[in-house]
């Protein structure tokens, strides 16, 4: 276990798995499933989120990210883009975050009072998109002063900035080899 986390009371975060990045979602999802697999036999919760706007066209008043990418490149919440990938691991007792408007998943969701609830310290970090959403997360993460474990396999594209970033001043980068290996461990305790 990374340096200070031996005791840690963790939460997987499963950014944005949808149809619309599947491009850079389906390289990483047995990773990502298998992952989601070992927290589940920890005991640790698994929370996915889901971006999209209600109405691009009017949000481009009132959104950068959506000024920023257009109304066309923007995520309809409902479209077939929207949708969760159909291979991805989500159990029907899981919590699915499908308020998420930005890059950060804290920003405007109930991502901090589900972890607060559940008396989380450490969020492991999965997703796409690695040097948006993911990197702005866990940077939100951090300054909110939970511990911060970023999957370097298990977030697409691989982005070697953003690991090194992340690394740096963030958090522990790890494999998702390395942390099922870690959740595992943990479930036989």
């Amino acid at each position: 276990m990374p340096r200070g986390l031996s005791s840690s009371k963790f939460a997987l975060l499963v950014i944005d798995m949808q149809n619309n990045f599947a491009s850079v979602a389906k390289p990483i999802l047995s990773e990502v499933n298998a992952t989601i697999a070992s927290a589940r036999r920890a005991s640790i919760p698994v929370i996915f989120t889901q971006h999209g706007h209600p109405d691009p066209e009017n949000e481009e008043k009132t959104s950068v990210l959506v000024r920023w990418w257009g109304a066309s490149g923007s995520i309809r919440k409902g479209s077939s883009d929207w949708k969760l990938l159909s291979g991805l691991d989500v159990a029907s007792n899981e919590t699915v975050l499908d308020e998420k408007t930005t890059y950060d998943a804290f920003h405007g969701t109930r991502l901090k009072s589900l972890l607060d609830e559940r008396n989380v310290d450490t969020l492991i970090i999965s997703g796409v998109m690695t040097q948006l959403c993911c990197e702005t997360t866990a940077r939100s993460a951090f300054v909110q002063n939970y511990n911060v474990i970023f999957l370097s396999d298990g977030t697409g594209p691989r982005c070697e900035a953003t690991l090194k970033t992340i690394a740096f001043g963030f958090g522990h980068v790890l494999t998702c080899a390395e942390m099922r290996e870690k959740l595992d461990k943990i479930a036989k305790d």
